[in-house]
């Protein structure tokens, strides 16, 4: 394996793919707004679910590998900074790039926040999946809060505090909470954490963008009572000692779902785990949609 000393990803290869991504957005109009969008390959399309702009990296790597089979897409959501963009809001945005595209079902991906609003989006329009994966998101976001994070929250929730709050302190507190992980673990982290903070200092406004387009998402999110409602094929990824999709949760996420294909745990140490070990989670990911295909053939 991979001597720990070193970052298995340098600063030139991130560079590098997130100016590709970057070259590739086309604005398309979608409802009465233009929406910046990837749209390439061709054959079954694949629809990733976006997370904070300038996280999109996310999925670069399987954007690259996965276009030379399917069609994939992405787009860029917009982030507010007045009114709260929740869930519903979330799907709905979801649901008019369907629409403008003209895709009646297709296949979706969410890691992370981005499946809180792809579940959201299955249990309003399950017409439209085809299937899910799933990456690195449990049924619920009960968990055991970072030290300030969670008062942060309740400040942000209950008062104004985002004209005062340092988007320099907000930004240092999402990256150690989002980064945090067993400390058993002592594997360098795939992915440094300096490039993680790189992109998050892209997001302009932060204070505002998390109380308006993050906090709306992830702060009561739970939709352990409705897990049955979910009946398309749906894959779940996770590593195993992520502090915001613990195991124990995802497991109980996998014994529930009716359909549930495959749960996969991957060996890592941060949240990002589906970019940065990319040559591990991307075959689960075909193999899951080369078999639905093939069965569909069959029927």
């Amino acid at each position: 394996m991979t001597a720990y000393n070193n970052p298995w990803i340098d600063d030139s290869t991130f560079h590098s793919d997130v100016h590709h991504l970057e070259t590739l957005w086309q604005r398309v109009p979608i409802g009465s707004i233009d929406l910046p969008i990837i749209d390439l390959g061709r054959g079954e399309p694949l629809v990733f679910v976006p997370i904070l702009e300038h996280l999109e990296f996310v999925y670069a790597r399987q954007i690259q590998a996965l276009k030379e089979s399917r069609r994939v897409i992405l787009y860029r959501r917009q982030e507010t900074h007045t009114q709260p963009m929740g869930l519903q809001e979330r799907a709905e945005e979801l649901r008019q790039v369907l629409d403008s595209l003209q895709l009646e079902q297709v296949d979706l991906l969410g890691h992370g926040d981005a499946a809180m609003v792809l579940f959201e989006f299955a249990l309003r329009y399950p017409q439209r999946c085809r299937s899910l994966t799933i990456i690195a998101q449990a049924a619920d976001y009960q968990i055991a809060p970072h030290p300030f994070i969670w008062l942060l929250h309740e400040l942000l929730l209950r008062l104004p505090v985002e004209y005062i709050l340092p988007a320099a302190f907000l930004r240092r507190t999402v990256v150690n909470y989002i980064t945090a992980c067993n400390p058993d673990n002592t594997a360098a982290p795939a992915l440094p954490r300096s490039l993680i903070s790189e992109q998050f200092s892209k997001i302009a406004e932060w204070p505002l963008v998390y109380k308006r387009s993050v906090l709306p998402i992830i702060h009561s999110f739970d939709i352990r009572q409705r897990v049955s409602e979910l009946t398309m094929p749906i894959l779940l990824i996770n590593r195993a000692d992520d502090v915001l999709s613990p195991e124990a949760k995802m497991s109980w996420l996998a014994k529930h779902l009716p359909a549930c294909v495959g749960y996969h745990i991957v060996a890592g140490r941060e949240r990002f785990f589906m970019y940065s070990q990319a040559e591990q989670v991307t075959p689960l990911i075909e193999a899951f949609l080369h078999t639905l295909h093939t069965q569909q053939d069959t029927v």
